[in-house]
C-alpha cells in the first residue's frame, strides 16, 4: 500500500514538471509573446539612439565582427553588410525546426532582393561531424535554396554569439548593433513585421 502511495506522488510530481515545462514552452513560443519581446528590443534600440550625450553606444551592444566562407568559396564578412538590417540565422541541416523555418526564409529572402534594406546571413554550423560541407551544400542545392550561406567550420562565430540550441536568429540594426535575438523556428512575417519596423 506505501509502495502504491510512492508511485502516486511521483506520477503527480511529474505531471506537474510536464505541465510546467509545456506552459513555459509555449509561453517563450507564441506570437504574442515574441512580438513583445522584439517591440521592447526594438524600442530599447531607439532610446539608445535617441541619447545626446554621447553614450549612446555604451547602451548598445554591438554585433561582433566575423569572416566566413560561402558555399562559393567567396569570403564574407559581417561588416560588409553595414548599413543593411541583418538576420543572422544559425542552422544546421539535421535540425528539424531549422529546416522547417527554411522554406519561409527563403520567400522572405526573396524579398529582401526586391529592396536594398536587408538580408538573411545563414551561418551553418559545419562541426565536420554531424555536420559537413557536403550535407549543408545538398540540402540547400536539394531545396533550391538561394539564400547566403556561410560555413562556421570551427564553430567560433557560434560560441561568440553564444549559441546553444539552434535554430538562432540575430536581427542586427544598420549601425552593427543587436536589436533582438530569437531562439527557435520562426514565421517569415515575423522577419519582414521587423524590418517594417526598424525602417520607420
Amino acid at each position: 500500500m506505501k509502495k502504491t502511495g510512492n508511485i502516486i506522488i511521483w506520477v503527480a510530481v511529474l505531471a506537474l514538471l510536464i505541465i510546467g515545462a509545456y506552459v513555459v514552452y509555449n509561453r517563450g513560443d507564441s506570437e504574442e509573446y515574441i512580438e513583445d519581446k522584439i517591440a521592447g528590443d526594438i524600442n530599447k534600440d531607439r532610446v539608445a539612439d535617441d541619447e545626446e550625450d554621447g553614450t549612446e553606444q555604451e547602451n548598445k551592444i554591438m554585433a561582433p565582427d566575423f569572416t566566413l566562407t560561402d558555399l562559393d568559396g567567396n569570403t564574407v564578412k559581417l561588416s560588409d553588410y553595414k548599413g543593411k538590417i541583418v538576420f543572422l540565422n544559425f542552422w544546421a541541416s539535421w535540425c528539424g525546426p531549422c529546416t522547417s523555418e527554411m522554406p519561409e526564409f527563403e520567400q522572405v529572402h526573396k524579398e529582401f532582393l526586391k529592396g536594398d534594406d536587408a538580408v538573411i546571413l545563414a551561418v551553418n554550423l559545419t562541426d565536420g561531424f554531424r555536420e559537413t560541407e557536403e550535407k549543408a551544400r545538398k540540402f540547400i542545392d536539394d531545396n533550391g535554396y538561394t539564400m547566403k550561406v556561410l560555413l562556421d567550420t570551427t564553430g567560433s562565430v557560434a560560441q561568440n554569439y553564444n549559441i546553444y540550441s539552434i535554430p538562432t536568429t540575430y536581427v542586427i540594426n544598420r549601425d552593427g548593433s543587436i536589436v533582438t535575438y530569437m531562439e527557435g523556428a520562426r514565421r517569415g512575417k515575423v522577419l519582414l513585421d521587423i524590418l517594417e519596423e526598424l525602417k520607420k
